[in-house]
């Protein structure tokens, strides 16, 4: 069986292929430092990092614009490798440690990506017509069963495979004693990036013009490593959704904490004051109005679990108002403007709002209409103007009404907004609610 293929391209192929996955590798390697601050993640991405560089900069770039293999190809690539290798063998045996600056530490691995391919870059640029070409560029591995080349590049790929095997051990190690799949795969990629340097000793095609074994290994280390990139941002994926998840329900337990879990703490205690005394109609009616914001917590939180998340705002401000609107009875107007978007957690507000709004209007205006108005402009402003009878905002009064003003005012800073009330008695009120 003849192995070998003859052929210019696929060396520039696969250094292409290899850098492109060994970046996605350190990007998301990088991800993982910026979050933990880890010596190995910070060893890895700098092992990558010079991988990739290494085969564009060194190998497919040459390649490419000179197709003949240079001494300046054979050594410059192989010295990034000999780097890439060590740092490999190095992050699979780090300490279990965190770095304790992590802007120094991504400075520092920066400067020495750039000065170590540099370094390589110009040593060999100056040195390369005195050096020996290494191998004969068109020996074909399947008429040899020998080592052949020169003996420091043979030393060099020998060394590559046994800190790869190194690195191999290190991340296997470290996979199974904190069970990290994604060290698991790093395992796997390097142990078949050793096997592909000591095939590349024995029958030497890295080189050459020849596309051998080990170059076929390579390749599969890179899809190995493709492969745990994958799995990476699916892992990634599942994080983020779960997150949501859970902010969403501690949202709702804080929403039901403050609305109906304190509605029906209010209806409890006051219904055990009421036992065994005479009736008294002021606080029967403060029960009834208690019960009926209850309704109301749990029906905004059956309609919050419920609702898609990119409903537009006009259309959840449509329907809770004529949710209020029909239970309390009155005859309510609609103008808003469509397409203005606002974070989740400011549209729940403005939703108990406009809610709270048009229940203290019905129950103590006497107003025979109200009006709620949306503006896209620059603020967004939200506004519910009834006929009433108005009122004093700044005498005292009304109990209920004055806690559920401040209610909506609370509501409104708590996202950044400023609620504004103008009313005067038989001129009917004006709420506005001013949006970031």
């Amino acid at each position: 069986m003849h192995l070998g293929l003859h052929t210019a391209g696929a060396h520039i192929a696969i250094d292409s292929a290899s850098a492109v996955i060994a970046v996605l590798a350190a990007y998301l390697v990088f991800a993982r430092f910026a979050r933990g601050a880890g010596l190995a993640e910070l060893l890895l991405v700098a092992a990558l990092v010079v991988t990739a560089v290494g085969a564009l900069a060194f190998g497919a770039v040459p390649a490419a614009v000179h197709p003949a293999v240079s001494r300046f190809m054979t050594w410059s690539s192989a010295t990034a490798g000999l780097v890439a290798a060590i740092l490999f063998a190095l992050a699979g045996w780090a300490a279990p440690r965190r770095v304790a600056d992590v802007r120094t530490a991504t400075a520092s691995l920066c400067g020495f990506c750039i000065g170590a391919l540099t370094l390589i870059a110009l040593v060999y640029a100056l040195l390369s017509p005195h050096l020996a070409l290494g191998l004969d560029p068109d020996l074909s591995p399947n008429a040899t069963g020998r080592v052949v080349g020169n003996s420091a590049l043979l030393a060099i790929m020998l060394a590559i495979a046994v800190l790869y095997a190194l690195a191999a051990a290190g991340f296997m190690r470290r996979s199974l004693a904190e069970g990290d799949e994604l060290f698991g795969w790093f395992s796997l990629s390097t142990t078949i990036l050793a096997f592909a340097a000591l095939n590349w000793f024995l029958f030497p095609s890295r080189y050459s013009t020849w596309l051998f074994v080990g170059d076929w290994m390579r390749l599969a280390a890179y899809v190995v490593l493709l492969a745990a990139a994958a799995r990476e941002i699916a892992a990634y994926q599942r994080g983020i959704a779960a997150a949501a998840t859970l902010e969403e329900r501690r949202r709702l337990a804080r929403e039901l904490h403050d609305g109906l879990a304190q509605e029906l703490a209010f209806i409890s205690t006051q219904s055990r004051r009421l036992l065994g005394q005479p009736g008294d109609s002021r606080r029967i009616e403060q029960l009834a109005l208690a019960a009926e914001r209850a309704l109301d917590e749990s029906r905004s939180a059956i309609r919050a679990l419920t609702r898609r998340l990119d409903e537009p705002l006009e259309v959840a401000l449509a329907q809770a108002v004529e949710d209020v609107a029909e239970r309390v009875g009155i005859a309510v107007r609609l103008d808003l403007a469509q397409g203005v978007g606002v974070p989740v957690t400011t549209r729940e507000a403005l939703l108990r709002i406009v809610r709270e709004a048009v229940s203290n209007t019905a129950r103590h205006s006497r107003a025979s209409q109200v009006t709620v108005t949306l503006d896209a402009g620059e603020p967004i402003r939200l506004s519910i103007v009834d006929d009433g009878v108005g009122f004093e905002p700044d005498a005292e009064g009304d109990g209920h009404l004055g806690f559920g003003l401040i209610s909506m005012r609370e509501r409104a800073h708590a996202f950044g907004g400023e609620l504004a009330i103008a009313s005067r008695p038989g001129e009917g009120t004006r709420i506005e609610v001013v949006i970031p």
